[in-house]
């Protein structure tokens, strides 16, 4: 009986912990649109799990540039459609150049 209820709970709490995961993710993903024809986004972002997803709509090199530091971290192409991953330090404000619109997610956004 006591098995019975630990599985139970188990999967109550992994069904909880999707639903919570689906709703980060779909409340802090934002699509960065070009800016009068220029690549350079006003937004920043910060990345709330130190992994950020981005995906666009045309083909291009995407560079997250630090605020503070001005260090930069780039995923080198992505295609249209396709989605990559970059690993991003958590706490820190960047800001997106690519071309196209991007759409990035879990992150804050901050327009300055």
């Amino acid at each position: 009986m006591k098995k019975k209820w630990i599985i139970i709970c188990s999967l109550i709490l992994f069904v909880s912990l999707i639903i919570v995961y689906t709703g980060i993710q779909r409340t802090h993903t934002f699509t960065l649109t070009e800016i009068n024809g220029t690549s350079l986004k006003e937004e920043q972002i910060q990345p709330i799990f130190g992994i950020v997803k981005v995906s666009g709509n045309c083909d291009t090199d995407v560079v997250f540039t630090d605020v503070e530091t001005g260090v930069t971290y780039t995923i080198g192409y992505i295609t249209s459609g396709v989605s990559e991953k970059i690993r991003l330090q958590r706490g820190k404000w960047y800001t997106v150049n690519g071309a196209g619109n991007l759409t990035i997610n879990p992150v804050n956004l901050r327009i300055e």
